[in-house]
């Protein structure tokens, strides 16, 4: 019996997270620290950091979280209509194969 390969994006595809990815690495430039400087903050791995930024796979959500704390942002779970309400200082994040919305 043959294994089925795993699926696997390409490095030049990008994750459902892109957009939040972005938003975090942003918030660390604004504040002048770098990747390593953010993972000393949040104590966390640097690739964590890196993965987080990229937008290609998603960190667990307590690193998530720890990230984002030493960043001084927070997760806020809405519904969709009142998310679009939120304005432009707010990511929103999707995942692309989730259900009816």
């Amino acid at each position: 019996m043959t294994r089925p390969s795993p699926r696997r994006r390409s490095r030049k595809q990008t994750g459902p997270l892109s957009a939040f990815g972005t938003s975090v690495a942003r918030r660390r430039h604004s504040l002048g620290l770098t990747q390593l400087d953010l993972a000393d903050l949040a104590d966390v791995g640097i690739s964590s950091v890196r993965t987080l930024e990229s937008g290609n796979l998603s960190p667990t959500l307590a690193i998530t979280l720890r990230i984002l704390n030493a960043l001084g942002l927070t997760l806020v779970s809405v519904p969709h209509a009142d998310a679009r309400s939120l304005g432009s200082g707010a990511t929103e994040l999707h995942s692309t194969d989730a259900g009816p919305r």
